[in-house]
């Protein structure tokens, strides 16, 4: 993994997930991108137009000025030894533009920040969140609000037992190797019968072809109520951080987050979500 992107609307509310996303790219020894995307109001008048095209340059300027000046008050002075790169961009796609970015630069992993109510554009507003989700080709960490980072040992891989989730947990060990951290394969089933436990062992069996990785836990939990479950889970572990395969309209992500995937993530996810889109 050498570059991660970090996408912010440099509001004070998004410092813990800036901190994070640089505790994390250092750590594992890669070039930390961060990003903010800006608009600027377009208007149909002639003498607008112009002028506003005369100070593009100034307005590139001013908002590199301005997150530069963030990464500095927040990550310390020498920018230039810290393997960090800053990167400004007009778009009015927050979503469209970071999905650009994460090609041009050859991104290998996004980072971003929960919505909160003070952020300026509504940087999870609406659909964005869900449109990275389904459509980005690397994983994406979703931080909630004030984590804060620490040496990651205990990871949860949440697992359908699908084949794709072979190929998201090899990408996973490229984070979990680093820390030698233990991945905790579970499902949860809403009633106990010996099928899930095959699967499981089927999917165990077929994991141990793919990888070879030491630190490797397998669990299968039973319980009507998936998420209080998976929450549970999660403290009993004191989990750094929750792993899942984006599915779409199906499978485990769907029965965890039925009603709305990002909603439910930002109400209720209390440490990061990383998030593998199989396309």
């Amino acid at each position: 993994m050498k570059n991660i992107l970090y996408a912010t609307d440099y509001t004070e509310h998004s410092v813990s997930a800036l901190r994070y996303a640089y505790d994390l790219s250092s750590r594992i020894k890669a070039r930390l991108i961060v990003l903010h995307v800006f608009d600027v109001m377009t208007f149909t008048g002639t003498t607008v137009i112009s002028s506003l095209r005369q100070t593009s340059k100034r307005l590139y300027e001013e908002q590199y000025s301005i997150l530069k000046e963030y990464c500095i008050r927040h990550l310390g002075n020498n920018l230039s030894d810290m393997n960090i790169q800053i990167e400004v961009a007009r778009n009015i796609s927050i979503t469209e533009e970071t999905l650009l970015k994460v090609k041009e630069l050859s991104v290998d992993m996004v980072v971003i920040g929960i919505k909160d109510k003070y952020s300026k554009r509504g940087f999870l507003e609406g659909d964005i969140a869900k449109k990275l989700i389904t459509k980005i080709s690397c994983p994406l960490m979703v931080i909630p609000n004030n984590s804060i980072a620490t040496e990651i040992k205990n990871i949860v891989y949440a697992t359908d037992f699908e084949e794709e989730d072979i190929f998201a947990i090899k990408r996973l060990l490229e984070i979990a190797a680093f820390f030698e951290a233990t991945i905790h394969v579970v499902h949860i089933s809403s009633k106990e019968n010996d099928e899930d436990e095959n699967q499981m062992a089927w999917f165990k069996e077929m994991l141990f072809q793919k990888v070879s990785y030491p630190n490797l836990e397998f669990d299968v939990l039973v319980s009507d109520n998936i998420h209080d479950k998976l929450n549970e889970y999660l403290k009993s572990l004191d989990a750094d951080i929750i792993a899942m395969l984006e599915r779409g309209r199906r499978g485990f992500i769907k029965k965890l987050f039925h009603k709305d995937v990002v909603k439910q993530i930002e109400s209720h996810t209390t440490i990061p979500l990383l998030s593998f889109n199989i396309n």
